[in-house]
């Protein structure tokens, strides 16, 4: 979602005033899938190397349906000096944050780890995430703020990494995604909200996720 604010000039006024924009859904990317190691205990390395993921489900894997643009971004949104759209910081501000004049820009990281079976490594990868965020993208343009991220199916895990980032202001909200293992009113996601209530952050819900289910009554669709 974008948003525009504009201030008016007063009556009579000759002072010219661009546009700001808020873009309140940027996808930050990593630029290789080891990327996040420095922020990762060493246990997680090898496991991640041998093991994967490990999702839910097998199908969950690509991008979601219906299918889109490749990884939710422009076609012309490839940094020229490679990697995948999103990961390059200076290409971001050069094609999008300069010339849109975005005055604030509210990062929400994809594949995250949100939707896997092994809790204990959703929480490292989320607050790896985390720390990432603030090391590559918000420490280096103050225009950029940062969702936390979370294990969202361990309220508990999920609840301490919200307090953990509570008051820090690199960060606007807790990054949820829509489609999870059960409805987000059940009560294992309660955690989550009781501690972004009280860090003050409000909860951010971006389409698609992982549930571990067929997302249709008929099943998966092709």
């Amino acid at each position: 979602m974008n948003v525009l604010f504009r201030s008016k000039p007063e009556p009579g006024s000759s002072i010219q005033v661009k546009a700001a924009i808020a873009d309140c859904d940027i996808h930050p990317a990593r630029k290789t899938s080891d990327e996040l190691y420095p922020y990762l205990a060493k246990r997680w390395h090898s496991h991640l190397q041998i093991y994967g993921k490990h999702p839910y489900q097998g199908m969950m894997e690509g991008p979601p349906y219906p299918k889109a643009q490749p990884n939710a971004s422009r076609r012309d949104a490839y940094p020229p000096d490679g990697g995948p759209q999103g990961s390059s910081l200076s290409f971001m501000q050069q094609q999008h944050l300069d010339p849109n004049n975005v005055a604030l820009g509210v990062l929400c990281p994809l594949n995250t780890g949100q939707g896997i079976r092994n809790q204990d490594l959703s929480a490292a990868l989320a607050s790896a995430i985390n720390d990432w965020q603030i090391a590559e993208w918000t420490s280096k343009d103050k225009r950029l703020k940062g969702s936390v991220v979370v294990a969202n199916e361990d309220g508990p895990a999920a609840a301490a990494e919200i307090r953990k980032r509570a008051g820090d202001k690199n960060f606007v909200q807790v990054l949820l995604l829509s489609r999870n293992v059960e409805p987000l009113g059940q009560r294992r996601y309660w955690p989550i909200y009781e501690a972004a209530e009280e860090a003050g952050l409000p909860i951010g819900v971006h389409a698609f996720g992982f549930g571990g289910n067929p997302i249709t009554a008929s099943g998966w669709p092709s």
